[in-house]
């Protein structure tokens, strides 16, 4: 009796395991690709580590080095997608060396996407970013200056109420910020605010009282009332 509870245990744990097995195709192809990225061919690495994802689904270590692969190319947007997979396949033991992988693919697509006026773009990965990892000061400085530059580009384009709601996300992150505060002044008195404008004029001369810009503005307000 206990000789077959003890088969059926061990026919259980095989089957357990049976997911967690690589195929020999997909491993082949994992180590060509492994062997090409060492040597830093990682343009003809890619394709290996492609088709080992598609042999096996959730093969974590590929999607891993496919990402891997795509941020040595400074192909950032390419790598988020395989990097995600990879995180969410990977173990306990390595779930940190994946996530941190990732993040750098997230905050490099960001930083990129807002040198280039891709303000949306940027935000996004930023935003998943510092979801991510909440205590990250590169992802925290990055989104501050994003929104800063889409609250100025909102603003110029007469979306009041879009600005508005940027720049107090940048307060949200950063309280003490000059350029939100004034920022956030300027789209309540173009949307015909004052008092809020005032508000918020008050709070930016109060972070920098020499700016000649917060003072005239503040005192421009006070002839409006």
């Amino acid at each position: 009796m206990h000789k077959k509870i003890l088969v059926l245990i061990s026919m259980f744990v095989l089957c357990s395991c049976a997911g967690l097995l690589i195929g020999s195709d997909a491993q082949r192809e994992f180590e060509k690709g492994l062997a090409l990225f060492n040597a830093g061919n990682y343009e003809q690495a890619v394709p290996h580590f492609v088709k080992a994802t598609e042999l096996e689904p959730e093969y974590g270590r590929a999607y891993l080095y496919l990402g891997r692969s795509y941020l040595n190319l400074r192909r950032w947007l390419d790598a988020i997608p395989p990097l995600r997979t990879a995180y969410r396949l990977s173990p306990a033991e390595t779930k940190k060396e994946a996530l941190d992988i990732l993040l750098d693919a997230l905050l490099a697509a960001g930083t990129d996407a807002f040198k280039r006026g891709n303000f949306q773009g940027a935000l996004s990965n930023l935003r998943e970013g510092l979801a991510l990892s909440p205590q990250s000061t590169p992802f925290q400085h990055q989104l501050v200056e994003t929104l800063i530059g889409y609250g100025g580009q909102l603003l110029s384009k007469g979306k009041f109420s879009e600005s508005i709601s940027t720049y107090k996300e940048v307060i949200d992150l950063s309280p003490n910020h000059f350029e939100a505060y004034l920022g956030l002044a300027k789209a309540f008195f173009k949307q015909g605010n004052i008092m809020e404008a005032l508000q918020a004029v008050q709070k930016a001369t109060k972070i920098n009282p020499s700016s000649g810009e917060a003072q005239s503005l503040f005192f421009n307000l006070l002839k409006q009332q």
